[in-house]
């Protein structure tokens, strides 16, 4: 029988559109249809064809879009006429097509006509190459290190203390101590490299923070336990990540005059300090919830740690060749959206990759990397869920408790009106699938797996997101860049 459209409004009349004859799997991933769309619908396409060309043909004694049929036949052929309708019908329903075949192309497909008469369905054939399946390596029980997911006092202090130093004061020294780390100096300074000044050597009224090293290695190290008024000549080589690539590794000689040093100053943790932060009760109320946010922020990094283990783990063993278009495409995604951020933040391509410390042929060897790396995690993520859907498939509670999950984030009524109507469309309900399916899964590869704890700071931690085709947003999410990283947010 023949199939209903199903993805694009339609009239009631148009009931029968196409069938899909015979499927077969062909080698190198690859697919074939035999198709078939009805006369009826492939009729209506001829009509639309002949007022196509006759809005665009120009022939002698005729106004555009007023060309009988009978002119244009004798003008352009029979043949092209049909043609043009059995592109027009082709086109259509290919989406809904594909659907119905349950194949996932990865490019357009190659398109053979095998019948094309006016009192007949429209026959033809279509070859597409396919996402390749992965073949999955055994990853039960593999080992894996994370971080614990117990939060430790010291943690809790190291948060709280740096809550209170985004409160903190600057005050002026009082007596006529030296400086020392934490504080903060103003200063004057003039870098010369060989005796000669160079771009980003010297500033006045420059403040920073005494052995921090923000500005150069060892710069700021240099100044503790000088005092107000103090001069000072501080040598060093300068580092890779300056701008100035050029100046990497030369020596570089620096007059320092220090005009005035301030300590910071730090609030009490008391009930007057946290009313600043939302409604605690008390100091311990508020130190319970930074443990827990703690908590959470450590068990979705030890997750996304697992996560990491295993998806490279998976990539390094893959056998199959992924499909060239497929990493193609995403480059392609990845130049727009990077595209589209410089454009947002007014930066050229030429100066932000200049920031990047690395060349065009560099920038775009990482934007492949990084694409082929997603690709395959892609179609690692697909097999995974093949895998294991009978223990990931989301149930009808499932799904309406993520939904009230969902609106509890709302407070105007407005906005979760919205939001019910949403979730009432077409294919709401598959989104949400999707999202605990994946969550689901996450979940399960944690368990399946032995983990050897290792510490590391709260403080330090980085999330990674996983790409998927659709998505206008970069796999790089949340992680912090390193030098020559690309970040599209």
């Amino acid at each position: 029988m023949f199939k209903r459209e199903g993805l694009r409004p339609r009239f009631e009349e148009d009931f029968l559109s196409f069938k899909i004859k015979k499927k077969t799997r062909l080698e190198n991933n690859r697919a074939k249809l035999e198709l078939e769309i009805s006369n009826e619908y492939f009729r209506k396409q001829i009509g639309k064809a002949y007022k196509d060309i006759s809005m665009k043909a120009r022939i002698p004694g005729f106004r555009k879009g007023k060309i009988p049929y009978q002119i244009i036949d004798a003008n352009f052929g029979k043949p092209y006429v049909l043609q043009e309708a059995a592109s027009l019908s082709i086109s259509q329903l290919y989406p809904d097509i594909i659907t119905d075949s349950g194949l996932k192309p990865v490019d357009y497909p190659k398109v053979k006509i095998s019948q094309m008469e006016e009192e007949k369905p429209l026959g033809f054939d279509v070859e597409v190459e396919l996402e390749p399946e992965i073949s999955l390596p055994r990853y039960r029980g593999m080992k894996v290190s994370a971080i614990p997911a117990k939060v430790t006092d010291e943690e809790i202090e190291t948060q709280l203390e740096n809550i209170r130093k985004n409160f903190s004061t600057l005050e002026p020294l009082e007596d006529d101590r030296p400086a020392a780390r934490g504080d903060y100096l103003t200063i004057d300074f003039e870098g010369k490299i060989d005796g000669k000044a160079f771009e980003g050597g010297s500033a006045q009224d420059y403040s920073l923070e005494a052995g921090s090293n923000t500005l150069f290695e060892g710069f700021e190290e240099a100044l503790v336990g000088i005092k107000k008024g103090g001069k000072k000549q501080v040598s060093l080589v300068l580092p890779g990540d300056i701008g100035n690539q050029d100046l990497v590794g030369k020596k570089a000689n620096f007059d320092i005059h220090v005009k005035e040093i301030k300590r910071r100053v730090l609030p009490e943790l008391d009930e007057d300090f946290i009313k600043n932060l939302g409604e605690y009760k008390d100091v311990d109320e508020f130190k319970k919830s930074i443990a827990e946010r703690l908590s959470k922020q450590k068990e979705e990094y030890r997750k996304s740690q697992v996560i990491d283990q295993v998806m490279t783990y998976i990539i390094d063993s893959l056998k199959e060749k992924i499909p060239a278009v497929m990493i193609d495409n995403r480059v392609n995604q990845v130049n727009e959206e990077m595209d589209r951020m410089l454009k947002n933040q007014k930066i050229s391509r030429e100066n932000y990759i200049k920031a990047l410390n690395i060349t065009e042929e560099q920038f775009s060897k990482k934007i492949r990397e990084r694409a082929e790396k997603e690709v395959k995690e892609y179609l690692i993520i697909a097999a995974l869920e093949k895998a294991e859907k009978d223990r990931i498939e989301p149930g009808e509670e499932e799904i309406e408790k993520e939904r009230q999950s969902i609106l509890s984030q709302y407070e105007k009524e407005e906005e979760k009106k919205k939001l019910n109507e949403y979730f009432k469309k077409p294919g709401s309900g598959e989104e949400l699938k999707s999202v605990l399916r994946r969550r689901k899964l996450f979940d399960l590869l944690v368990e399946s797996v032995k983990i050897v704890e290792e510490e590391e700071k709260a403080d330090k931690i980085k999330k990674k997101k996983i790409w998927t085709p659709g998505d206008k947003t970069s796999g790089g999410g949340e992680e912090k860049p390193e030098k020559g990283d690309i970040q599209v947010p």
